[in-house]
């Protein structure tokens, strides 16, 4: 893939990040990583044509996002520096890809994979990748009922952690299944906010949150547009 120039709000998004983890750094070495879209889908009577990915993608920036020794670029951020710099994402994203996207972000680590729900039955395969020797750190597959969806994201978020040598969680809520049908809405919310349209993301993010009132990535996304950031 061709070199391309910043534009500055690319820039700006990378300085942000270095501050972040400037200002981190002193108290401990901290890791920082990036979290892309997963190449998934969900095919059954509900929900055949949603991009199960970006939930996903989502619900591990959240997962990580509360846990010490790593820093997590949040996914509006990733794809405000991939839409500045014009990078074609479409379909499935190779290493070689994804180790160009943390090179610009200045990360550590890229977490990406594939994920199906058939008929209710869920699969993820996850890797995690060096960014600076492009070697595969981590590879992880699991299999559950995709009503479980969440669960299988700790589960992968705790063993990614433990190959970092992360400090464990010293608390967490407790995990509780998501209904799919939640799962679909914040799928389909991801992809408006991400095509710009707002008004329709917050009215699926507001349907995400009617089916489950404890989603926290629907209650983040709230927040954050709501907040005009």
């Amino acid at each position: 893939m061709r070199r391309r120039t910043f534009s500055v709000a690319a820039a700006l998004v990378v300085v942000s990040l270095s501050a972040q983890a400037t200002e981190a750094q002193g108290q401990q070495d901290v890791a920082t990583m990036a979290v892309m879209d997963f190449n998934a889908f969900m095919m059954g009577e509900a929900g055949a044509s949603v991009n199960l990915g970006k939930a996903i993608s989502s619900m591990l920036v959240t997962e990580f996002s509360g846990r010490e020794g790593i820093r997590i670029v949040e996914r509006r951020q990733l794809m405000d520096l991939i839409q500045e710099q014009d990078l074609s994402l479409s379909g499935r994203v190779d290493d070689a890809v994804a180790i160009e996207v943390g090179k610009l972000l200045g990360v550590q680590y890229v977490l990406l994979g594939q994920a199906m729900s058939i008929v209710d039955n869920l699969r993820i395969d996850i890797r995690a990748v060096d960014v600076e020797t492009s070697e595969v750190i981590a590879v992880m597959k699991k299999t559950a009922e995709t009503i479980q969806l969440l669960n299988v994201v700790v589960e992968l978020a705790d063993e990614l952690s433990e190959a970092l040598s992360l400090s464990p969680l010293s608390a967490r809520p407790a995990v509780e299944a998501i209904p799919v049908v939640a799962t679909i809405a914040l799928s389909r919310a991801l992809t408006y906010e991400d095509d710009g349209d707002i008004q329709q993301a917050v009215e699926q993010y507001e349907a995400v949150l009617a089916i489950h009132p404890t989603h926290r990535d629907a209650q983040r996304a709230l927040e954050r547009l709501r907040g005009g950031s």
